[in-house]
Formats: structure tokens, C-alpha cells, sequence
């Protein structure tokens, strides 16, 4: 299957239970899910065993999957609006213990989004998290144990930010950063000593769009990643020269989206071996188109509209989405998280022909979530993909996937 360039994890140590793409430190379990098994779903809630946190209410914004201390199993680290963030360490069955007093010094900031990568190039992951509200990013050095120490002024910018991403923009070995704000959106090339230099002057047109959210593909075939902007209006197609400089061609490649778009998400949704591109959106504030899209790639990096025969008539006011088979068929289906009805989590399985049905009730329990994220694992090592949901409203979920 072809997938799209991972930029959460650059150059880090192998994870090979990686799937794709604080006061909490009690011993309660988090929530009060039913954990009464569904006889017709593949999942199962283990929420209420399996996550060990008083920190997991409300306000999870990302998460990233990742074996954070090299156990062998994998982690959750999450970004928290206006609480603090969040380590939870897999005991290796799965069961997720909020270890952030002895991991993170003490920081409340507003939290959107993670970048993980090996930025000093020293054999352990660090972590870096943008904020929006109060303009305060953060950037943690792994001490090989992962343990984090705040390097935070080595980021020499502020801003209203949404997203970041990393990747090797300068072919120098050494993962980058792109963060996506309110204006413009920056680029910043690592020193080579795990700081950074602001180079967006020379590589990205300006542009004073509100971006929610970047993918970073190769949509065009050339081997060289470019990027994909989910922006409150008019999203973007950026296309890499090779070196890490961008021109803006969205008007050539894409077709209008001027909807308030949250999350865009990639894959080759027809096996004909090139991206294609799910927008997910909302009409906040009255904003905007709340039907989600569906765009075809020519193989070239050009784009065609194919919403009203791929997907269901909604307004379902999407927020977060991931790309997963779940039916294992062989086509890759679609997850989303939504707001403001009465289906806060979407199945849409892919037939094969471009076309995407609900089929939610045949694989999830009955959810009382509104996710911004979604990470696929197997947290507890039985060979199944787990489902992590990173709720904004209620309480974080996991999701065993069934063995039966």
C-alpha cells in the first residue's frame, strides 16, 4: 500500500509496534465506560482498565503512538489544551499508567499538536508541541530514559499555531520543523545541534491563511514530499522543488475548497498507487461547508472532485479522521471523529469503487466521543490493531481490537 510520508516521526529510534501512520499518576482508572463486551463489533472498550490517569477528561487535542522508552511496547503522548501534557507508559499488556510527574516538568500551556523526532541526533526521541491560545510552544530533550527536559528556547518563534510537522526539508539528514498558524506559516531548519533557524522567507510563499492542519506527501510522484493545507479557507497545494522550497499550485492542482476545513487525510483509496485526499470539515460560527470531501489523484498531483459518489451526505461537523483497513480487504477505509449530532464516530468502509458506506455499529461499541485523533497500535502485543481516541469532550478511549 502506498502511504503518505509520516512527519510526526523523523529519524528516530525503530518502533516496531508502530502501526502507520502529573497529578494524573494515581492508580484510578480513568472514565466509567461500559466494558460489556459488543457481540457484534471488532473492538472492544477497555477504557476503564487499561487507562490509569485522573488527566484524561476533556481536552485531549493529538496523540502520537510511539515506544517513548524503548521497551518495546508503545506509548501514548498527549497534547492537552490548557492542561498539562501527557506521558502514558505501556506496562507491555497494554495497560496505559500517566507517568507525567516523573517525565515532563510542570507546564500548562494551550496544547494542539506533537512533531516527535531525534532532533539532537542522539538516539532517543524528543518532542516538541505547539500552542495556540497562549502563543507558548514546547520543546523537551529526551535524557536517554525518557525523561524530558525543557529546551524550549531553542524554538525562536511564537505564534497562534495549530499543527507542526517534522521532516528533513534541507536533505541534510536532520528532521525539520513546519508549523501551521493563524497567518503565516513557518519553516525551521535545525542546526544541526538540535536548535532551530527560521528559514521561511526563503522557502514558503507568503500567505496569511488560518491553517488547522499540514500533511506533508508525495502527491506528484517526483520522490520529494510536498504540502497539503487544511485551512479555515482555501486550502493549499504546496509542491517541493526537491531542496525544500515550496510553490504554491493549488490553483492548477486542486479544485476550489473553500470550506472551514479541521484535518486533511491522505491515502490510495483505489490501489492505483498514488495519494489521494480526504478533507474533513465544520461550519463553526456559521462558517464554511460542514460535508466532508473526497479528491482523486490523477497520479500526477492533480486533483478531482469525487465527494457526492465516495461519501455520505453529512453535516457532521468532522474534527479528526484517520485512514485505516480496518476489514483488512485490502481497501483503505475511513474513521472520523465528529461534533454536534448524534454520530460522534464514523465508520466508512471503502467498497472498491471509490465509494465509502457507514458500517460503524458492525465494528465499535456504542462511544460517547468527540475525537480530535485517532492512533492505531498494538498496545497490547496480541498481534491486533488498538485504537487510541483522543477526546476533547469525555474521556479518552481505548479500543482493543477483538480476537474472537
Amino acid at each position: 500500500m502506498f502511504n503518505s510520508f509520516n512527519s510526526r516521526f523523523f529519524n528516530i529510534i525503530p518502533l516496531s509496534l508502530l502501526l502507520l501512520n502529573c497529578s494524573g499518576d494515581s492508580n484510578s482508572p480513568s472514565g466509567d465506560q461500559d466494558l460489556t463486551p459488543q457481540p457484534n463489533t471488532e473492538f472492544n472498550n477497555v477504557s476503564g482498565t487499561n487507562l490509569i490517569s485522573n488527566s484524561l477528561g476533556n481536552n485531549s487535542m493529538d496523540g502520537v503512538a510511539i515506544d517513548i522508552d524503548n521497551d518495546g511496547d508503545t506509548d501514548m503522548i498527549l497534547a492537552m489544551e490548557f492542561r498539562r501534557n501527557i506521558i502514558l507508559i505501556n506496562d507491555g499488556q497494554g495497560r496505559l499508567t500517566d507517568e507525567s510527574n516523573n517525565r515532563f516538568p510542570n507546564q500548562v500551556h494551550d496544547s494542539e499538536d506533537i512533531a516527535i523526532a531525534d532532533f539532537d541526533k542522539d538516539n532517543d526521541p524528543d518532542i516538541v508541541f505547539v500552542s495556540e491560545d497562549d502563543q507558548t510552544n514546547e520543546y523537551y530533550r529526551n535524557n536517554g530514559q525518557a525523561v524530558f527536559t525543557d529546551v524550549s528556547n531553542l524554538l525562536p518563534v511564537s505564534g497562534t499555531s495549530n499543527v507542526v510537522e517534522t521532516a528533513d526539508f534541507n536533505n541534510d539528514t536532520y528532521p525539520d520543523l513546519i508549523i501551521g498558524n493563524r497567518g503565516q506559516n513557518i519553516i525551521l531548519i535545525n542546526d544541526q545541534a538540535g536548535g532551530f533557524t527560521d528559514e521561511t522567507a526563503a522557502r514558503l510563499p507568503v500567505d496569511n491563511s488560518t491553517t488547522q492542519d499540514i500533511e506533508l506527501a508525495d502527491i506528484n510522484g517526483d520522490g520529494n514530499f510536498d504540502i497539503i493545507e487544511a485551512n479555515e479557507t482555501s486550502n493549499r497545494i504546496l509542491i517541493n522543488d526537491g531542496n525544500g522550497n515550496f510553490t504554491d499550485e493549488t490553483a492548477t492542482r486542486l479544485p476550489p475548497v473553500n470550506d472551514q476545513t479541521r484535518e486533511v487525510e491522505l491515502a490510495d483509496i483505489d490501489n492505483d498507487n498514488d495519494l489521494d485526499i480526504f478533507f474533513a470539515n465544520v461550519d463553526f460560527g456559521g462558517i464554511g461547508n460542514p460535508q466532508n470531501r473526497m479528491l482523486l489523484n490523477d497520479g500526477n498531483g492533480n486533483f478531482s472532485e469525487i465527494t457526492s459518489s465516495a461519501l455520505p451526505v453529512s453535516n457532521f461537523r468532522t474534527v479528526g479522521a484517520i485512514f485505516y483497513d480496518i476489514n483488512d480487504d485490502g481497501f483503505i477505509d475511513l474513521i472520523s471523529g465528529n461534533r454536534f449530532n448524534s454520530r460522534e464516530n464514523l465508520v466508512l468502509i471503502n467498497d472498491g469503487n471509490r465509494s465509502f458506506s457507514d458500517q460503524t455499529t458492525t465494528y465499535f461499541p456504542s462511544l460517547n466521543s468527540y475525537a480530535f485523533d485517532f492512533q492505531l497500535a498494538d498496545f497490547n502485543g496480541d498481534g491486533k490493531t488498538d485504537i487510541y481516541f483522543c477526546n476533547f469532550q469525555g474521556n479518552d478511549i481505548l479500543l482493543f481490537g477483538s480476537t474472537d
